[in-house]
């Protein structure tokens, strides 16, 4: 059996007679060769040589050698893209649009005139102190900066260009979480001048929060769809306020009104 093999090996394709001839053995003794071995298929008229692997381990290695294209891809592009591939994996609906908020509201806006393979290390730091500049919280360049890294990786490992940026966000030191706020008397009063100046129709919603001791949700009115739309507006014009008050390390609903609870 072995000479058969390694006859068969070296001719790669061939014919019952060529076996019959090399081997020195009769046509029969061949087919039941052909018959039973696991390396001959038959090829139309001819037979061919077929190398098996024997699978002795419990694993194999699979390697993979990944072309980088190199791609112009944007980074706009890229987190469009991003968002589409995990949207179908298996994320909760909240994590998604958390995804889908720190990319617009973060990433897009300081990276919107860039390639994603021009970002480098310089680009992401200088990204990190532009948050820090605008007040955003430690928790939340943390987050931002690792899904960032997520999106960058994802780009990575697919070939769509080169690991020319590569960091991790490692936790150095415990980060405080946010504390709930009560607001002293002079905070409460720049804070309804601050709304009744810019922005009125907050007014009526922060006094039934105060009366009602609601949560925000059930204050709206409206459909599920225009509940959503009025709270996103709340949030980003309370951030603003939030922001004159110097309180922007704290949530919407962490800011408690002492002087009326």
């Amino acid at each position: 059996m072995d000479k058969f093999l390694k006859i068969a090996k070296r001719l790669k394709t061939f014919t019952l007679e060529d076996i019959v001839m090399f081997c020195e053995i009769n046509a029969e003794t061949a087919r039941k060769f052909f018959r039973e071995s696991e390396n001959i298929k038959p090829c139309g008229d001819k037979f061919e040589y077929v190398e098996t692997i024997k699978k002795d381990n419990k694993f194999e290695i699979e390697y993979q050698v990944i072309e980088c294209i190199n791609s112009d891809i944007t980074v706009v592009e890229a987190c469009s893209e991003f968002l589409k591939i995990y949207k179908n994996k298996n994320i909760t609906e909240r994590t998604f649009k958390e995804y889908r908020t720190i990319i617009s509201s973060q990433i897009i806006p300081y990276f919107k005139c860039y390639k994603l393979c021009d970002v480098k290390i310089n680009d992401i730091q200088d990204f990190r102190q532009n948050m820090k500049l605008n007040n955003i919280s430690e928790r939340r360049i943390k987050n931002v900066l690792a899904l960032f890294n997520q999106i960058i990786k994802c780009f990575q490992d697919n070939g769509t260009i080169g690991r020319t940026c590569v960091f991790k966000v490692k936790r150095v030191a415990d980060i405080p979480k946010r504390q709930i706020q009560i607001l002293t008397q002079e905070q409460l009063v720049q804070l309804f001048k601050i709304m009744k100046k810019r922005y009125p129709y907050l007014l009526s919603i922060v006094q039934k929060l105060i009366t009602l001791k609601q949560p925000l949700n059930t204050i709206l009115t409206g459909s599920e769809q225009e509940k959503k739309h009025i709270k996103r507006k709340i949030r980003k014009d309370f951030y603003k306020v939030k922001q004159e008050l110097e309180l922007t390390n704290y949530m919407f609903d962490d800011l408690r009104f002492s002087n009326f609870v």
